[in-house]
């Protein structure tokens, strides 16, 4: 997994959130019911907030056949980006992000447990 920003214009920004899969496995597409989807989240005390929803790739279709369930799920390297504007009050300069990321992980066998990575953004405007 890796991280980028980009300005977008002087008070908004882009955040990405590259992910790779490992070999076999999968993590949960956002509205996967049952399972803990993908998820990125800014911490309230960055100097931006979110413009809309995270923007993702079409998910593609997993059938399980251990449990007889089609899932909607990424396996291949996929781009998370996350629109965001600057707070007022931000400082001029180097502006440094936070966030977390949180996913769960499987492959044909299991499930593993639910992972929170913390994420950093480092951006100049």
């Amino acid at each position: 997994m890796s991280t980028s920003a980009v300005a977008a214009g002087a008070s908004r920004l882009s955040l990405y959130v590259d992910v790779t899969p490992k070999p076999s496995m999968h993590v949960y597409s956002p509205g996967q019911d049952g399972y803990i989807p993908i998820a990125l989240t800014l911490d309230a005390v960055a100097p931006v907030t979110a413009a809309g929803k995270v923007k993702l790739p079409a998910s593609e279709k997993y059938f399980m056949p251990a449990l007889n369930e089609t899932q909607r799920v990424y396996s291949k390297p996929f781009r998370m980006t996350q629109d965001v504007t600057i707070k007022k009050g931000a400082p001029a300069g180097a502006l440094t992000i936070t966030g977390t990321l949180r996913y769960q992980a499987c492959d044909d066998k299991l499930c593993y447990r639910p992972v929170t990575l913390p994420l950093t953004w480092t951006a100049n405007r």
